[in-house]
């Protein structure tokens, strides 16, 4: 049973590592080993399987400036374990008491009826407030991936953060994965640094002005005078600027 929690907390730690890059709050953080740790002489954390050092880094504001941590803290549960909070800096990772570490046997589809899975999309569905994100529909609601990560590794279909999903009725959840398709093979066009750039973009665009607002000027805009100003003008919409 060792071995299979151990390869679980390896998924877990590549799964956070991931995570916080996704968020760009990686930074200084670091894992170090239950020996890596105990060869320091500190006097808490003896007994964690892994210690995270999150001092220099986005995760320490994270968890000390009482944001919200429910994502961060269901991705852990994810893969078994739970952390305890020692210095300001550090967190200590331990296994879940009677957790069966050991892989599922059948196949995806069967996966997607056991309670980690069921867990899981209730979560999504919660944070949807229980209607479809594409279309705003009631009902019934599906948890889908947006996107899968690092296939060697293994990870479950819910060993993934909240944010990889979407809670999309059936009909979005079938049609969903055209535009997906499309964006993918759109970014197998550019080189790592094109591609780090227009990410770099899109996350300001987004964050400084209203959504629908920020794709309609980017459709629109062009060389022809008019459209650039009806373009700029979108821009305003919903916008404080």
């Amino acid at each position: 049973m060792r071995f299979h929690m151990l390869k679980n907390l390896a998924r877990m730690k590549h799964a956070l590592t991931e995570w916080a890059i996704k968020e760009s709050i990686l930074d200084d953080a670091s894992f170090l080993t239950h020996k890596e740790w105990n060869d320091r002489g500190e006097k808490i954390h003896n007994d964690a399987l892994m210690v995270l050092v999150i001092d220099g880094s986005g995760i320490f504001s994270l968890l000390n400036n009482g944001c919200d941590t429910t994502e961060f803290d269901d991705l852990v549960e994810s893969f078994g374990f739970w952390y305890e909070r020692g210095y300001s800096w550090s967190l200590g990772f331990y296994p879940t008491d009677n957790y069966d570490y050991r892989r599922l046997n059948g196949t995806y589809t069967f996966k997607l009826l056991g309670p980690r899975w069921l867990r899981k999309a209730a979560l999504v569905k919660s944070a949807a407030g229980h209607q479809c994100e594409d279309c705003g529909e009631q009902g019934r609601l599906e948890a889908h991936h947006c996107y899968y990560t690092t296939m060697s590794l293994g990870y479950e279909p819910w060993e993934y953060p909240l944010s990889a999903f979407r809670a999309l009725c059936p009909t979005c959840h079938i049609t969903r994965p055209i535009p997906e398709i499309r964006a993918r093979a759109f970014l197998a066009r550019l080189n790592q640094s094109q591609l780090s750039r227009l990410l770099d973009g899109l996350d300001n665009g987004f964050n400084r002005f209203e959504a629908d607002s920020f794709i309609e000027f980017m459709r629109k805009a062009s060389f022809h005078k008019k459209h650039m100003d009806e373009a700029l003008l979108l821009l305003k919409k919903n916008t404080d600027i």
